[in-house]
């Protein structure tokens, strides 16, 4: 089965931090990967992708940057990891033909779209939860 690779993470990483900081500007990519500690030039690809998949929109010139294309409710998680990985859920089942075992590989790609089917401003209901995280030894 196909994983998210870190280019697709940081992809969605990047387009969360696009969204919340756009309001009325662009994000410059530097700032992007000051902020999050991506690196520069990896994440220079990666918008790059995410602008040919008309995810992104880069805009030139001393104010410029990168925003959305469409409103954050209209893009899926789903979308940025595929513009940048291909499918997540692309999986070989050999030559087995069991209808069983294909119908619960089809199940399993289908649970696991579902999951990131969902869109960006979702990404707002998540807290972070490892804020008063202790360790001790």
């Amino acid at each position: 089965m196909a994983g998210i690779s870190t280019k697709g993470v940081y992809g969605v990483i990047a387009s969360y931090y696009i969204y919340i900081h756009q309001q009325n500007e662009a994000v410059k990519s530097v700032t992007i990967a000051q902020n999050m500690d991506l690196p520069q030039n990896y994440l220079e690809q990666i918008l790059l992708i995410l602008k040919n998949a008309n995810i992104l929109k880069s805009i030139r010139g001393a104010k410029g940057g990168y925003v959305l294309t469409r409103d954050a409710k209209d893009i899926t998680v789903l979308e940025i990891i595929e513009a940048l990985d291909g499918s997540i859920c692309d999986f070989d089942t050999g030559n087995n033909r069991d209808c069983k075992l294909l119908s619960f590989w089809d199940e399993a790609k289908q649970g696991v779209k579902e999951q990131f089917n969902i869109p960006l401003s979702k990404l707002d209901d998540y807290t972070n939860n490892y804020k008063n995280f202790t360790y001790m030894i």
